[in-house]
């Protein structure tokens, strides 16, 4: 089964699109239905969905501004509007598809087709991953994986010192890894998956796109949340809501 979320401030549009779902679409799963974008936005983390129907055209909080305030986005975007000039941007940012009002059932049907693809395929490379990762760690003793962590890449997994991470930076459903000699990685990990695994060595948390090592802060500023200056000369910002909690954290 397949979980999607639908966001449209026409409660109309919203629960037509819901039935048009339920009646033609039985593969799909709608947890809930939002209005207010800025709800769904402190929900969809939670909730989790493989896909959101997302209209463009949303008063406060349109689709696009939705999508950068959700960052990083782990779910495909299916956008729902009445207007056809959007579908440019709508490509650009890779959006599944793109389905114009009055919503035709055969380009629902064809879109939810495409998404069943896209959420098989993402599904048979996450298999892949953690099968390698059990086979790993069951060869493994407890003293040999100290300090070194393995990271699911493209083609199979890359092992690191975890102590040569300066930060991550969760980008959609990877996470980009940022070593002291310079190096990047990027690993198919949510930034959710990477703050568990890194949990026990040090790191923080400091941004929803963010994870630093705490280790290589050589600079807090001041700020309404404030930023890091990490020994890379790179800048992370803290946000508001981690503000507290990680200043406890470097006083301790």
């Amino acid at each position: 089964m397949i979980h999607a979320v639908i966001i449209d401030d026409e409660e109309i549009s919203l629960r037509a699109l819901g039935e048009k779902i339920k009646k033609y679409c039985p593969d799909i799963d709608v947890l809930k239905l939002f209005s207010k974008p800025e709800e769904a936005l402190k929900e969809i983390e939670e909730l989790r969905p493989d896909v959101v129907y997302l209209d463009i055209e949303m008063p406060k909080i349109n689709g696009f501004t939705f999508l950068k305030n959700c960052s990083p986005v782990n779910f495909e975007v299916i956008f729902t509007t009445a207007y056809s000039e959007y579908a440019i941007e709508a490509l650009r940012i890779s959006a599944l598809d793109f389905l114009l009002k009055p919503i035709d059932v055969k380009q629902l049907v064809d879109a939810t087709g495409r998404l069943k693809e896209r959420v098989k395929n993402k599904n048979l490379h996450r298999g892949f991953i953690e099968q390698q990762l059990q086979l790993f760690f069951q060869y493994k003793q407890p003293s040999e994986q100290i300090g070194k962590i393995a990271l699911p890449v493209i083609n199979g997994l890359e092992f690191i010192n975890v102590h040569d991470i300066i930060k991550i930076k969760g980008e959609n459903v990877y996470s980009v890894f940022f070593l002291i000699d310079g190096k990047k990685i990027v690993a198919s990990l949510t930034l959710k998956e990477t703050e568990a695994m890194l949990a026990k060595f040090g790191f923080f948390r400091v941004h929803k796109s963010f994870i630093v090592n705490l280790k290589y802060i050589v600079r807090y500023i001041k700020g309404e949340g404030g930023m890091v200056v990490m020994a890379d000369g790179s800048e992370v910002e803290i946000s508001r809501r981690n503000k507290v909690d990680f200043l406890k954290r470097i006083s301790t």
